[in-house]
């Protein structure tokens, strides 16, 4: 059995995390396991945290070669691992008639690659353990979260196509809960990271690092910073290590673009970028691969939290014909008047419209009726709102279910959305 490799990435060796004391107590342990705590499978190997109310992989580590592959299909046969034990395992009954789907934390489509086709549908094939499933929420955005390796391999960044990435869930204090008839109680992840590697053409280690709630009330943050469900960010590795207590080798942060600072030592990183301001631990939403901070090029500033102008509403899909009828709320929730002239609305493709002339004193809205190339697709999609300097001050999305013919989508609570003049 192949199982994680962690000199995958050639000169540079990615060993499994560590554990901080209070998560080290959970783990469980057994002879028949490698290092007598780690599950091999083909491609990928995992840690499971044994208590009761979790019973859940810590993480799962799993290596990637996109160049081998292959097209195989799905096996769908769940099983439960024998070398871990039921009794630490969930099975199909806390998946069963409820809003919460076998979650792969090693995705399938991924793992699936190797020297033939028979091998490759193998790996498929081992991703159907319980191990590698967590409870995630029906509504997250499977191919998204999960795909974030295609994202980043995308951006053709690296050199050989070869990753390495760690995946699995998060908890809070106060998680929600599955509770079968006749079984134990089981929390359900407040949500899930994925770090993932690669050395990239000048021969350098890079990481990225992502977050995705599916409980963001179970994490509020004590700043008042928004998150939103099913919605990923990228954000430190520290960050992840703060939430899971696991504890990766130095190389693994220190090749991630992102910024961190602990706000009692302030021994991680800067509290600004490109001489702006910003909040640590950076969290910024991705809605496609462009999206992704990178450690070349420009740096993406983002004032979100720093800056009190709002996308309040928008018209997705009014009465009648959808051109020149669509619109965008804008509303100023600080405390100071502020001057959009130069600002622009964009959507995920990133078309962009002025939003023109005009200041807005405190508590003031706009609406941007003049949309251009914007098509707000009732389907879905995001909007972002950018200032003179082209520094990123808001960032909403929208699915489906939240557009109705007619009805405005609102992005904040409806008392800040009444005194819209459209």
């Amino acid at each position: 059995m192949s199982a994680y490799d962690p000199d995958f990435l050639d000169d540079f060796l990615l060993p499994l995390p560590s554990f901080a004391p209070h998560l080290d107590e959970s783990i469980v342990r057994d002879d028949d396991l490698t290092e007598h705590y780690v599950a091999d499978y083909v491609h990928y190997s995992l840690v499971m945290n044994g208590a009761p109310e979790r019973r859940s992989a810590v993480y799962v580590a799993l290596n990637v070669d996109q160049n081998k592959h292959k097209q195989t299909s799905r096996s769908n046969r769940w099983r439960i691992d024998g070398r871990i034990g039921s009794k630490f395992q969930l099975d199909n009954t806390y998946y069963r008639n409820n809003d919460w789907d076998r979650g792969h934390m090693a995705r399938r489509t991924t793992a699936a690659w190797g020297d033939n086709a028979i091998d490759a549908q193998r790996a498929s094939n081992e991703t159907f353990y319980y191990t590698n499933a967590c409870l995630q929420h029906a509504n997250l955005n499977q191919d998204e979260w999960l795909g974030l390796e295609d994202w980043v391999y995308g951006l053709d960044l690296d050199k050989d196509g070869k990753i390495s990435s760690f995946s699995g869930p998060f908890y809070a204090d106060y998680d929600r809960s599955v509770h079968p008839s006749g079984h134990a109680l089981a929390l359900v992840p407040a949500g899930f990271f994925k770090i993932v590697c690669f050395v990239n053409q000048a021969n350098e280690l890079e990481v990225r690092a992502f977050v995705m709630f599916q409980d963001e009330k179970a994490l509020a943050d004590k700043s008042g910073r928004k998150k939103y469900n099913n919605q990923t960010y990228q954000t430190t590795v520290t960050y992840i290590e703060e939430l899971t207590g696991l504890q990766f080798e130095p190389e693994v942060y220190h090749a991630n673009p992102m910024t961190h600072c602990d706000s009692s030592t302030h021994t991680r990183g800067p509290n600004s970028v490109n001489g702006e301001p910003i909040l640590t631990p950076e969290l910024i939403e991705v809605a496609k691969p462009s999206d992704i901070q990178n450690t070349s090029g420009p740096r993406q500033t983002v004032k979100d939290d720093v800056v009190d102008i709002f996308i309040s509403a928008a018209m997705v899909n009014p009465e009648g014909s959808d051109k020149g009828t669509e619109w965008i709320g804008l509303i100023n929730l600080g405390a100071d008047a502020i001057d959009l002239t130069g600002w622009s609305l964009s959507d995920n493709q990133d078309n962009a419209v002025a939003v023109g002339q005009v200041t807005l004193k405190p508590g003031e809205s706009t609406v941007v009726k003049q949309l251009g190339k914007i098509r707000l697709a009732n389907t879905g999609d995001v909007i972002k709102l950018h200032d003179d300097q082209k520094n990123r001050i808001d960032w909403v999305n929208y699915t489906e279910k939240t557009v109705k013919p007619g009805a405005p989508v609102l992005f904040l609570s409806p008392r800040d959305t009444l005194e819209l003049d459209v």
